[in-house]
């Protein structure tokens, strides 16, 4: 399954809200915060937000089932033994959770989260943290980074970005590399899912982070603050499909050695495509919140009331 996620980091003052919907961070230099604000979305909570999730509901619904019969039925004993009223949304969620937990079905995300972890240790210190199948994929990934002639930019990695669509959206750029050939600039993302099912939600997530207009620069606190982000004008190869296209990359570095796994792949994708997702996302929101609605003169649907002659009857 995917690990279409953004890092979370341990920030001192900002970061994500406790429950990781949110980005609490300052506005950028002459933007006002929106009314009823708790914080800017994240990036990967807009995109997704009109994707086909049907596949990966019903996969989470059976690895709750088998996680609740692993272990001789542990979590479903524990959760068994809490009195029925006292089995609130939030500790049903819990057990749910550990349930998944215990047939490994958040593995992937938390591989993903490590391979991460190994490249921005790379950036920032020039060396190769890890086991030795860590090690193998990082390989692979400078290979493949020096066959397509591409140089990571210093002082780039995980970097905080904001974006204006939908009132303001953040996200976690992994890092910005420079083509030799052309000397233009352009994100490169690293992605652990074993395939790309669909390239719609990763494109509107390069969008984000390409042509965000501010990036955050220093500690995650009142001494760091929002800089401009610089022009992201990297084009597609001139032998490939998106020739004359701008794009960002992927680097797709699936999350175990062996056949179809390696090597290490440039993925590029189309950022106009990305920029009409996140459009699209935008106004798939605002519909779903006027749906939800119940405000007098927002609603789109209520209880037909009877007609007057019928209540003088």
């Amino acid at each position: 399954m995917s690990d279409f996620y953004d890092a979370v980091d341990d920030p001192n003052e900002y970061g994500l809200t406790p429950d990781q919907k949110f980005y609490r961070f300052p506005p950028p230099p002459g933007v006002t915060v929106p009314k009823g604000w708790r914080g800017w979305t994240r990036t990967t909570n807009l995109v997704g937000a009109f994707s086909d999730q049907k596949a990966l509901e019903l996969w989470s619904e059976r690895q709750t089932l088998l996680g609740l019969l692993a272990n001789e039925g542990t979590v479903f004993d524990e959760m068994a033994a809490v009195a029925l009223e006292d089995l609130t949304d939030e500790r049903l969620n819990a057990f749910a959770d550990k349930a998944r937990e215990a047939v490994g079905a958040d593995t992937a995300a938390r591989r993903g989260t490590a391979r991460h972890a190994v490249f921005e240790g790379y950036q920032n210190t020039g060396r190769i943290q890890g086991h030795r199948r860590i090690k193998l994929q990082m390989a692979s990934l400078l290979e493949a980074l020096e066959l397509n002639e591409l140089d990571l930019i210093p002082e780039w990695s995980e970097r905080k970005v904001w974006h204006p669509a939908g009132g303001g959206v953040m996200g976690t750029m992994d890092t910005r590399v420079m083509c030799r050939r052309t000397g233009r600039e352009g994100v490169l993302d690293l992605k652990t899912q074993a395939r790309f099912w669909t390239y719609q939600e990763v494109c509107g997530q390069q969008e984000i982070y390409s042509g965000a207009p501010w990036v955050w620069q220093g500690p995650y606190d009142a001494s760091g603050g929002w800089v401009p982000n610089p022009d992201n004008n990297l084009m597609g190869h001139p032998d490939g499909a998106l020739a004359g296209r701008k794009v960002a990359l992927l680097a797709h570095m699936p999350q175990q050695p062996g056949e179809g796994q390696l090597p290490v792949e440039i993925h590029e994708v189309d950022i106009e495509y990305g920029a009409r997702v996140v459009e699209e996302a935008v106004r798939i929101r605002e519909l779903r919140s006027i749906g939800k609605s119940t405000a007098y003169g927002r609603r789109v649907g209520q209880i037909r009331p009877p007609s007057a002659l019928a209540r003088q009857a």
